[in-house]
């Protein structure tokens, strides 16, 4: 959307504003949600869209109950013929009943990728360090 409207306004400092839950943004990313929403009506259902895919996974519930509202809301998406979603509901569909699993207990595996990140940032620094040991020792100091 930058790219094609380089000059909106609305457009400015989005990005981080639309990886955030509609509750937890502040009342300036409100304001910048809102402009963009005023400017562009796809992007709004889009981002509704994704609002109500995470209240199904937030609210405790039956994992088969879940799995009916994530079906509904599949089926809404596909009725209304919007297309940003295709590859994520493909994603889905395959692996609905694991993700519907998610709100059982609500963990993820966010933590484990976390670390992950931190490992190869290290590493990467850490190139061309000649002892394994001395590079295990690093990663243990920085994540304990």
């Amino acid at each position: 959307m930058r790219k094609e409207a380089p000059d909106e306004a609305g457009y400015k400092q989005l990005k981080w504003v639309l990886f955030k839950q509609y509750h937890r943004l502040t009342d300036t990313e409100l304001d910048t949600l809102h402009a963009a929403f005023a400017v562009n009506a796809e992007l709004k259902a889009a981002y509704f869209l994704r609002e109500e895919f995470h209240h199904i996974l937030d609210r405790p519930q039956a994992v088969e109950a879940a799995m009916g509202l994530l079906d509904h809301w599949i089926a809404r998406i596909q009725a209304q013929k919007i297309t940003f979603f295709d590859a994520f509901i493909g994603t889905l569909q395959r692996h609905k009943k694991p993700i519907a699993n998610y709100v059982l207990e609500n963990v993820s595996n966010a933590v484990t990728e976390g670390l992950n990140n931190l490992v190869r940032s290290i590493r990467r620094c850490a190139f061309g360090m000649p002892n394994f040991q001395h590079l295990r020792l690093r990663v243990m100091a920085i994540s304990g």
